[in-house]
């Protein structure tokens, strides 16, 4: 299996993934909301922030109709924990520069690692997260980088 990328737009409200040439999912987030909408090999799921003190998003299937899992905010840390499955992973940044992240649990991660320093891209480094789980880790990301452009 293809190693995964990706590559996001100007104000990083779109990030496709891509396995080799191919794209493999995509991530649609607004400027506005704290919500979005993707999918990643078939897994299709909704995001809707809940919660203004305690920040929690759940995470849905594409109608919105059933919860999967869910992801829970620690702002000043700079992490979250997500839940999928019944099974829980902690996202960090990794560096100070709030450019590469980390998803993982006790036994698997996956590190997302930018390419360059201006280009919104880069790879992903799996070692078997579920794709809902990376899907939702560029969520936290994006959820981030908001929160960070609107202080």
């Amino acid at each position: 299996m293809a190693a995964l990328s990706w590559k996001s737009n100007f104000t990083e409200t779109e990030c496709r993934i891509f396995r080799g040439k191919v794209i493999a999912g995509i991530l649609k987030t607004t400027l506005w909301k704290y919500d979005g909408r993707g999918e990643l090999d078939g897994y299709m799921l909704t995001f809707k922030n809940k919660g203004f003190f305690k920040r929690h998003t759940e995470i849905r299937d594409i109608e919105g109709t059933r919860v999967v899992g869910g992801i829970d905010y620690n702002l000043l840390g700079n992490t979250a924990w997500i839940t999928y499955n019944g099974m829980h992973y902690k996202w960090k940044f990794e560096s100070w520069t709030r450019r590469k992240w980390v998803v993982g649990n006790s036994e698997f991660e996956a590190r997302f690692e930018p390419i360059g320093f201006w280009k919104k891209e880069g790879r992903v480094i799996n070692e078997d997260i579920p794709s809902p789980v990376i899907l939702a880790s560029f969520f936290v990301q994006a959820y981030f980088h908001k929160i960070s452009a609107a202080s």
